[in-house]
């Protein structure tokens, strides 16, 4: 019984698509209060494939982030060359979260084994009192490109890119999740660490003023998530502390540094 119901509330996310892979027509933006409002995007690889994702807003917050059973839909093909929503480290075509709200961001995946122009599209809004905007945040650049009107091409790498692309509803979403003041504030009065990340090594970087000691590095992604995080560190004989980040993907970062006095943050941005 409980297998039905999941496998019912699916084909209502699901509707009125007819097939994963159907086209859809422009429909007016109409809603009731408890209809599900649906975002779908196009993600075109340069070898032609296109691939179909649904992102549905629960009003009642009936789904979460998170992955939920019944909610999401787990990608389980093994195309050559591919996008999904990543749902920490689940790929899904299908992603179901609570309600709509512009602050939100989106990460989406892309598994190339060929490099060349991918293509994101915008193709329905479904069931939204207001018109919205809805973007592609490149988090290595900090970039923002609206989808609303036309769709955003860039030129990718062959391989995997997990942590660089976001579906998002503001153009300036970097600022609002990689401000200061968004996980931490920092005392002006104290002299301020420098951090830095070294391309050559993958190794952050950080020397820290005589007589300012720190406890604790975190590392948080664009949604805000902790990544990574490191105590207890010893410096090198140059009184600088090199942590590696060779297993970390590219994309944009905040490092949260804590100190007996307050916390200093830096934007970081992995591109190699």
């Amino acid at each position: 019984m409980k297998h039905l119901y999941y496998l019912c509330f699916a084909m209502f996310f699901l509707m009125p698509i007819q097939g994963i892979c159907s086209s859809f027509e422009d429909e007016d933006i109409t809603t009731t209060d408890n209809q599900v409002q649906r975002v779908r995007i196009d993600v075109t690889t340069s070898m032609g494939f296109q691939r179909h994702l649904l992102l549905a807003f629960t009003p009642d917050d009936a789904a979460s982030d998170a992955y939920d059973y019944g909610y999401d839909a787990v990608n389980i093909d093994n195309y050559a060359n591919d996008s999904s929503w990543m749902i920490g480290e689940q790929r899904c075509v299908i992603q179901g979260v609570g309600a709509f709200h512009h602050t939100k961001a989106y990460p989406l995946g892309l598994f190339l084994s060929n490099a060349g122009n991918v293509e994101f599209k915008l193709t329905a809004l479904e069931h939204f009192d207001e018109a919205i905007e809805v973007y592609i945040y490149d988090s290595l650049n900090d970039v923002s490109t609206s989808i609303s009107n036309s769709s955003f091409v860039e030129a990718m790498p062959e391989g995997d890119s997990t942590n660089r692309f976001y579906i998002t509803f503001t153009n300036n979403i970097g600022a609002m999740v990689f401000s200061d003041s968004t996980l931490s504030t920092q005392d002006s009065n104290l002299t301020t660490p420098q951090i830095s990340y070294i391309s050559s090594t993958k190794e952050l970087q950080i020397t820290v003023p005589q007589g300012l000691s720190f406890q604790e590095i975190h590392l948080y992604n664009i949604l805000g998530q902790k990544v990574k995080q490191w105590s207890n560190l010893t410096s090198s004989s140059s009184g600088n502390y090199n942590i590696s980040l060779s297993n970390i993907s590219k994309g944009t970062y905040l490092v949260s540094l804590k100190t007996k006095t307050g916390k200093f943050n830096k934007r970081l941005i992995i591109s190699k």
